[in-house]
Parts: C-alpha cells; structure tokens; sequence
C-alpha cells in the first residue's frame, strides 16, 4: 500500500504540569527511587501506547478495547523530553492503539490500531479505518520521528489483528488474529466454523505470518486458547505466550516455534510458580544477561496485566527447579529483579506491579517498562500503600476474608491502573519516570526505538511432499519412558494392577550413561526391548491414543449444559497406534490440528490426561525424546541404547535395523501401513522370536467395539462413529441394557444410594450423569446439615469425591478412569484412586461388580472417563440442545444486559472487573471480563430456552437462594425475580424466541 499523509505536527505536554504529574506518582511507592526530572542515561526514543484506565486488561482477552487509545513517541527518554501523539488523526479519541514493534534498524514502527469507521480518512481512495483491530506501520526512514508515515496493512471488517513482529530478513511480519485462516475452514467434524477459546467467550487468536506488504496471510499455530505476545528471538525462533487451557491446566507459558510453525514446544515453565508469563523477552545478548528472558508474571484475572518482573534461564533450566544438566544448580530458573518481591498473583500488592518489560541491548541491561505503583482507596481518597498502617496492610494482604468483610472495609484495593513508563536498572535498583499519563489513561506497552542486531534468518522446514498434500504430519516419540525427574511416565502413575505375574516392576531401572543426566535412575530400555528378559513383559505402556481438539462453535446457546460437569471441551478419538517394547511410537496425524495424545494400557485406560495441545505442520516430520522428557540433552533411546538389537529378537527385523532407529521406526519403514492410525486396540508381538529357547512373546491385545471372537464381549449397545462418545447415547444405555435377568438399574435407582436411571434431572440432563459426576454434601454430624468451607471469600458446600472424576491440573493428570472409583469398582482394581475416593465409595461386598461389564463396554467407558466425562462431545448432535442463534443482540447485550451483569456478577464471583480480591475464575464456567463480545457469548451458553426466559441457568440460580450453592447468610437472592435487572434480562431473552 501507498504511504498516506505525514503526521501533522502534535502538541507539546507542558514541562510544568507533566513534572507535577510525576512528583504525585513518584511518591506512590517505597519501591521508586531516582530523580523524575532527570534525563535517564543514553537518551533513547521510544514509543509506547495510551490508553484508557478503564479497559479491562486481562490475558485471557485477546484484544480488549476502549476508546481513548493512541500511539505515543517521545523523542528522548526523559519525562522533559517532547511527546507527541501519532495516531490521533485516525482514532479522534474513540480508537484504541496496541502492541507497538520496531523494526531493527529502527525506522518502523509496527502497531494494532482499532480505529472508528465513522473516521473520514482515505487510504488509495479506501476508508482508512474499519471498525476492527488493524495492522499498521509508521515509516521514520525519511521524515524522521515525527514526519513520518503511515500505511495499514490489513483491513478487515471483521476480524481482528494484533501483536505484530517484523520477521528477520524482510520476510514480513508475524502477529496474533481470531481470522483462524485455515482452521475456521475444517474446524472439527468435517464442519467450518470460528472457534471459541476454552471459556466460550472470544474467538481464538493464533499466530499468522503475512508478507511484507499484508498479503499471503497464514495461520501458522493451532491452539483451542489465545496465542500471545510473540517475538523473535536471536537465534530466529518466534518465542510467545500460550494460553494452556486443558481440563484444570489454565496458564499461560512461554513457547517457542519456526517461523514456518513447525518445532513448536514448551519452552519455559509449564509447572513452574507463576500462573501466567506474558510478555516474555530475551535480555541483551551482548550484556550480563546473556541467554536469559524478561517478562512480566501475573494471575488470569484482576490484576489489569500487572504483576512481577522476572529474569528467567531459560538457557539452564526448562523449569523453574529443573536444570539442563548435573551441572547445574538444582534449584533457579527464575528470579525477580526487583529488590522488593511483587505479587504475582492476585490481591494487594504491597510494592505495585509491572507490566509489558521491553530489555535494552545496549549494554547497560536496562529495561523499559510500565509500571503502576501501590494506591489504594482510604475512605474513598487515594492514598499511597507507603501511608499504610502495618494493620492495613495486614488486612489487605488477607487472603480468607469474606466479600461481605472485603466490601466493608474503609481501604479498598480498588485504584485504576494508571500505568506509567519507567526505565528500571537492575544492577541500581532505580526506578526513573520516563512518561507519566494524563488523568483516566495508563501509559503501557514501551519499545525503544533504538537500532538492534537483527535475528538469523530461519530457513523454511524441510517438509515431506507427499504428506504436505494429504495436509498430515508424522511424529515420532523414541520412548515414552523418557519422562522427567517426576515420572510423569514412570512409576508415579503406576499402580499395584499394573505390577503383572512374575515382575518385580513395571518398568526395568538402570543408572543413565550419561553423565549429565540429572535423574538417578532412568528406565533400562535394553532390557525392556529383549524378549529373553523379564522385563520385556511387564512394561506397561500398550498403546497411544491420538485425539482431536472439537472447539465450541460462535454464538451458540446451552452449550456449557451440554458439555456438562467438566473442565473439558469436547474431544474427538482419532484412533490408536501400538507402543514397541523400547516405548517408541511413530504414526501420521492430520496436520494444523490441535491433537492430544495419552498412553495407555492394556486395557485402554490413559496413565496421564494430556493437557496441552501440539500441532504438526503439513510434511513435517517431527521426533519427541519421549512423554514429558527432559527438554535438553540426548535422547535416552539414543546411541548405543537404540542400536542394541538383543539375539531374541527375530531375525528379519534386527537385521533391518539401521543405526539410530527406533524400533518404531524400524517397523514403519518396513511397512508404512503401520503408521496409520487404527480404531480398535489391536497388538500381536511382532519382535519376539519364540522359536529360541526361553523367548517369550507379549500376550496379544485385541479391543474392540465389535467383531471380537468371543461375540459376548461385543457391545451390545449403540458404538460410537467417527470417534465420538456422547454420555446420553453410549454411556447410560450400559446401565440400563438387560444382561438376563438384570440391569445395573435393578439396584442403582432413585431409591438408592447411586440413582443410574435415565430420568431427567433438575439440570435437565440425565440423572445418572450428575450423580456420577457431582459428589454428595459431606454432612456435619453435630448439625447434621452439609458442610461448608471459605474458598475465595464465598461459603461453599464441600462435597465428597465423585464416583467419576475429572480433575487434571498440571500438577495432577493422571488418567481420569484409572483414578475415577468407579472404573476400579467394575473392572475389580484399585489403580490410583484417592484414599478419599475410596473411603467415600467403598467396593460392594454383596455384589462382585468387577464382571458386570465386558471389555468392550470397560473400554469405552474408560475412553469416556479419559476424555473428560462430557456429557456430549458432539456440540452438533441435535439431541445436545446446542443451537446456534442470530436474533438475540449483542448491541442490545451490550446496551442492557452487560451492565447488570458487571455490577451483579462480575465484580467479585464471575471474575472480572476491578482489581481487588475476588473469586478465581479458574474453575468457573460463565467467565466475565467486560469485553462485550466474549461476554455475550459466554451468556449465549446459559440460555438454552428463548421462549421460557426465567427457566435458564443464567436467570434461574442468582434468582435462587443460596448461590452459589452452599452460600450461607443470604437473606436476598443475587438477581431478585421481581427486580428491574431481572425483568431486562427476561426482556432481552426474550427477543430471540421465535416468532409462530
């Protein structure tokens, strides 16, 4: 595109009145230190974005919005220095700026601009602005900084671009979009729709790569949560913040990919402290800080993106306690560079909080940031944190008050985030003011314009052709027994059914070759792989399990309902390949799609419940070390380890191994069928050469839905297509199917302890369903009512474990059926199961249940608990109740309803606004954070009835006493049903009813 018009000349801040504004702010904290007069040393220009304080940060909001935003530039980074407005032309004071870049030789500027359609300005004859987040770059090369010029990059009307990064070598930029360019086109099932991140609420943003000029966009990452904040890194990696969002896994971490997307991994801190790293980049690679990563650390929700600055080796460590090598400390990773320890969770922040850091390379390990020193609220008046009394700040600090306590205090937590840049020096511990905003706007989002080495260009993965044009990808892990110094795929997630006859352990231990190797034992993989051993038969791990990412589709109704009681969206299983003795696996999956992969055992039960999602590009051919392995350092199932053929083994195959192969690999190379997936669990021992004395073979393995010899272990129940299990069709017919003369429904009816009927329940679904999922109230035996505990400041009954559980955090994945009491029940094994779960739910001694269900029913029934215990995982079946629906407004939501649910809802519970204590969300399911359009969407999904407004979720529990359930104390419901607030949101519900 053309350049437009040069910047018109902007207004100079007057020195008197910008110096007063900084004294108020430099005296807001212990924690700031320096002159705010001072010009700070090396005078660099930079620019950096105003915006408004009311909008509502939050990183699971991929582009919040409110009017007000620009882009700023101040010629030298001094607060005397003039500043001048760069945007204000096209934003006239209702757009919004973010996310600024510059170029390496620092004469562009890259930014996301949202500016309003009603602007007048022209780009080749086009409106210059659309009305949604654009990509644009501000030219210094021959006006200089303040004649320079604009062009916009991409125009869309309907999606929404931001986060942009100049690629190395011209190549163009890499930036963050909810266009979801190729993913939208087969989203999942064969259907093409915009996907909802793992809240229901906005549309998932993913990284895209476009060219010099905005042409040839790509979608280059896959995740089902927002990408954010990329970079690039020196060695020319793209380096950004994910969202993994997975069940309980709810964080953002650091990641890192090719340009191309391909080779993308963790790589810092998936169970690291610290929830969220947001805005991660590498210090100066010629300073003191060489290899180590800046960010910013923070929690999901209230905290306006604020939190601690973070110096992170990711050079050392892969985790915050998990070095390299031997050489390393076993404790680092991470640090804060401040003297004074910030929050980096929610609450009170004594020492204020810092957001969007941006390293210097100019040898000085300097770094520009923003940052919002400690206020509060005392009787209604800002007061600095360093006028607290130590009883205050005790108050403050509390974490177990209730809201009722939180909201009668005379201090509150509660000053909007006026943001202002500083440079901080670590070696000093300086704080020096470099802009200070005006009243009602926070300054964020700095970037030195200051000329920096240009990254290596990174050549485009050499990818395979021919599985680039059937869009698949091939992935090789060389042995899922290469797990971490937490055994992730070790004994950690074994238990005493997984020991079999004759085996002292499942999996043979020897001490690790190399002598880097920071774990003290490892497993012995020349002994698993060699029939002649013992340890060849007692290796558990049987099968992987591939599955697929099913997204919530846009602007539907019902659809958290028909999800149900879980922290899962719903999966689909794509099939099954077998695991070679050595634990190496090799199998084609489709490409750009977010897939999940779970070793099982021989019986179909997952060890751990994979949590986070990867993608392989078209051809790309991709190899793992193994199943949460130690990310650097050699592969345990390398030199001479993998290229040990012990004598047992047949012949035909040892002889045609090559060096370095897997014996996956071996295997699939000589036959490449067997690196199809398959849906059934399918295994003949293939290695074993039995004709040699001593040589045993593994037992055979065949599950399947049908077609098994023995026709009685069939299912004689519906069977699942197309890899899909929906609990009302697959699930309750195993309890009501007639085995002779009786049905699991005899006995486990609504007059007993365990109702498995198929009757509907007050949730409107199935109640069999809740009664598996949702624990009974423990009961207080002096009371003899349920009891209740304090969790984020609200009563809340605490309730027995589930018969069914579906809890998988980071820090507790195992396999939801190998830990569900239910599933050791009928299969007659305790697995890994809490002691809680057991007490509460002790195994029948009337009634063996252990051979009640045959292998096929056990099977799907354990797929079923693995993919998160859905009560559909099909949003499209037209018996879930999910509809989509065009006539209920989001203008009207915005004007009418969202307003109440912000003052009713979100301010403490349901998130959102504000920034003081509050209610985590992590484990909520209608999520509020201001942002019109994701908050429309999250409501659409508690409406499941037009026509019969006051009978949905939405309206039906805060007009209830007590919400949330187990609350005490409440004399008045949240949302009255005879109030104004309620009567609007009947009104607006209404609307979308369908007219006879």
């Amino acid at each position: 595109m053309k350049p437009i018009h040069p910047l018109p000349p902007s207004l100079r801040l007057a020195a008197a009145g910008l110096l007063a504004a900084l004294g108020v702010l430099a005296g807001c904290s212990g924690s700031t230190s320096g002159s705010g007069t001072a010009t700070v040393a090396g005078d660099v220009p930079l620019v950096y974005v105003k915006r408004a304080d009311t909008l509502n940060l939050n990183p699971t909001d991929g582009a919040p919005f409110a009017p007000g935003g620009d882009l700023m530039l101040r010629e030298k980074s001094s607060p005397s220095a003039p500043e001048h407005n760069l945007t204000q032309q096209f934003t006239q004071g209702k757009g919004d700026v973010s996310g600024p870049e510059v170029s390496y030789d620092a004469k562009k500027v890259v930014f996301a601009m949202r500016c309003p359609s009603s602007n007048t300005s022209k780009i080749d004859g086009v409106a210059a602005c659309t009305g949604r987040w654009n990509l644009w770059e501000y030219d210094m090369s021959s006006g200089g900084l303040t004649g320079g010029s604009f062009r916009r990059l991409t125009a869309s009307t309907t999606d929404d671009d931001v986060d942009p990064v100049y690629l190395p070598g011209h190549r163009g930029f890499v930036f963050t979009s909810n266009r979801q360019t190729k993913s939208h086109l087969d989203q999942a099932l064969g259907r093409s729709y915009y996907a909802l991140d793992e809240y229901e609420r906005q549309r998932v943003f993913n990284l895209h790569t476009m060219d010099a000029d905005g042409g040839s966009i790509t979608q280059i990452s896959f995740n089902q949560s927002h990408d954010r904040s990329p970079v690039i890194r020196p060695n020319g990696d793209i380096m950004f913040s994910r969202w993994d969002h997975v069940g309980d896994r709810n964080h953002f971490k650091v990641f890192r990919m090719k340009p191309d997307g391909t080779d993308m991994f963790v790589l810092y801190g998936a169970h690291s402290e610290g929830n969220t790293y947001l805005h991660p980049r590498d210090m100066d690679p010629s300073g003191k800080y060489a290899g180590y990563l800046s960010t910013d650390a923070m929690p999901l929700q209230r905290t306006k993106e604020g939190g601690a600055l973070l110096l992170i080796d990711a050079a050392n460590y892969s985790e915050q306690n998990t070095p390299a090598n031997s050489t390393v400390p076993t404790t680092g990773g991470q640090q804060q560079l401040t003297a004074q320890e910030l929050n980096m969770d929610r609450g009170f922040s004594r020492y204020g909080r810092v957001n969007t850091p941006y390293p210097l390379w100019d040898g000085t390990n300097r770094l520009l940031l923003a940052y919002k020193p400690c206020e509060v609220t005392r009787n209604g008046e800002v007061t600095p944190c360093a006028k607290l009394s130590s009883d205050e700040i005790a108050r403050l600090e509390t974490t177990d008050r209730t809201k009722e306590e939180l909201a009668a205090d005379t201090v509150q937590d509660n000053v909007p985030p006026h943001y202002a840049i500083y440079m901080f020096d670590p070696a000093q511990q300086t704080w020096l003011v470099v802009a200070a905003p005006p009243a009602g706007f926070m300054y964020i989002d700095p970037v030195a314009l200051q000329a920096r080495t240009e990254p290596h260009t990174v050549e485009a993965t050499n990818v395979d052709a021919d599985l680039a044009a059937q869009n698949l990808g091939l992935l090789e892990v060389r042995s899922v027994y290469d797990t971490d110094g937490l055994g992730r795929m070790g004994d950690a997630v074994l238990g005493a059914a997984d020991l079999k006859s004759g085996c002292t352990t499942a999996i043979a231990k020897t001490t690790p070759t190399d002598a880097l190797d920071t774990r003290p034992q490892v497993a012995d993989l020349i002994r698993m792989k060699n029939p002649a051993d013992s340890a060849y038969g007692c290796s558990p791990a049987r099968f992987v399990r591939a599955v697929r990412a099913v997204a919530p589709p846009a602007n539907t109704m019902n659809l958290r309902e028909a999800i149900g009681e879980t922290n899962f969206e719903p999966q689909q299983i794509l099939g099954y390949a077998p695991i070679e003795p050595d634990g190496s696996f090799k199998l084609v999956v489709p490409a750009d799609t977010p897939i999940g992969l779970a070793v099982v055992d021989s019986e179909g039960r997952a060890f751990q419940t994979h949590t986070n999602w990867i993608q392989i590009r078209p051809g790309e051919r991709r190899t793992c070390d193994g199943c949460h392995s130690p990310r650097r350092g050699a592969s345990l199932n390398s030199g001479s380890i993998v290229d040990t053929m012990p004598s047992a083994l047949r012949s035909a195959l040892a002889s045609a191994h090559l060096s370095g192969e897997t014996m996956a690999s071996t295997r699939t190379r000589l036959d490449a069928n067997a690196l199809k997936l398959v849906s059934d669990l399918i295994y003949q021992d293939v290695w074993a050469d039995t004709t040699q004395a001593g040589v045993s073979a593994r037992a055979p393995i065949s599950l399947r839905y049908t077609g098994n010899t023995d026709p009685s272990q069939d299912l004689a129940t519906p069977v699942p297509t197309n890899g899909i299990i929906n609990y009302p069709e697959h699930i309750q017919p195993l309890w009501t199917r007639n085995r002779g003369s009786n049905t699991c429904t005899n006995c486990h009816n609504a007059s007993a302890g365990l109702n498995l009927l198929g009757t509907v329940a007050g949730s409107g679904r199935l109640a069999s369903y809740d009664e598996l999922l949702i624990g009974d109230p423990v009961i207080d035996p002096s009371t003899g009512l349920p009891k209740t505990q304090l969790k984020d400041g609200v009563p809340e009954v605490v309730r027995q474990p589930a018969l069914v559980n579906t809890d998988a955090s980071e820090g507790d994945a195992l396999g939801l059926a190998r830990k569900s009491r239910l599933m050791e029940i009928l299969a007659g094994q305790l697995l890994m199961s809490s002691a809680d779960a057991q007490t509460a739910h002790p195994t029948p001694t009337t009634v063996n249940h252990a051979g009640m269900l045959n292998a096929a029913e056990k099977r799907l029934l354990a797929e079923w608990m693995d993919l998160g215990g859905k009560y559909y995982n099909d949003p499209f079946n037209a018996n879930a109740g999910v509809r989509t629906i065009s006539t209920l407004s989001l203008d009207s939501f915005e004007a009418k309803v969202l307003p109440i649910l912000n003052s009713t809802c979100a301010t403490y519970c349901h998130m959102g606004v504000g920034s003081g204590a509050g209610k985590s969300f992590i484990h909520n399911r209608f999520v509020l954070t201001g942002d019109p359009e994701g908050d429309y969407n999250v409501t659409l999904t508690m409406i499941s009835d037009t026509c019969n407004p006051a009978s949905n979720t939405l309206l039906s529990k805060p007009s209830t006493i007590p919400h949330p359930s187990g609350a005490t104390g409440q004399t008045t419901p949240v949302l009255p049903a005879g109030g104004t607030d309620f009567a609007t949101i009947v009104q607006w519900i209404a609307t979308g009813c369908p007219t006879p």
